[in-house]
């Protein structure tokens, strides 16, 4: 399998493409694994539980209408969650080119930067319903 480049992937917010701010994206999923070993067994077992996700997104602020810091900062408060997409190939869903769609809360968002310098924007999207692969 050939190696994908980072620098061809799709990262919708609310329905607004932020891959030209966005410079880093982990996308994150954790399983709750929690141990339920009794004195019989021979070592622990887990019993497979829900799961919880994140976005971290950071990059290149861009204080335009419509860009990362409207987008990002109109989402403080909201409570119900917006789309989000994360489209790591940049193409469309396929065998081979996964899309990552849910629905998010902002829970960080932050903006920094030297004088002089780039200023710079961090957010993190967490989990406000299930996480989709799509592959077709």
């Amino acid at each position: 399998m050939a190696k994908k480049a980072a620098n061809v992937v799709n990262i919708t917010v609310n329905s607004v493409a932020l891959e030209d701010d966005i410079d880093n994206f982990n996308l994150s999923v954790t399983q709750e694994t929690p141990v339920v070993t009794s004195f019989a067994d021979a070592g622990p077992r887990r019993v497979v539980s829900n799961y919880d996700y994140k976005l971290d997104i950071s990059g290149s602020a861009d204080f335009a209408s419509g860009q990362s810091d409207a987008t990002l900062f109109g989402l403080v408060g909201n409570t119900s969650g917006v789309a989000v997409g994360v489209d790591p190939t940049g193409t469309t869903a396929g065998s081979n080119d996964p899309n990552y769609d849910s629905t998010d809360v902002l829970s960080a968002y932050s903006i920094s930067g030297q004088v002089g310098g780039a200023v710079k924007f961090s957010a993190t999207l967490e989990g406000n319903s299930a996480l989709t692969r799509a592959t077709s």
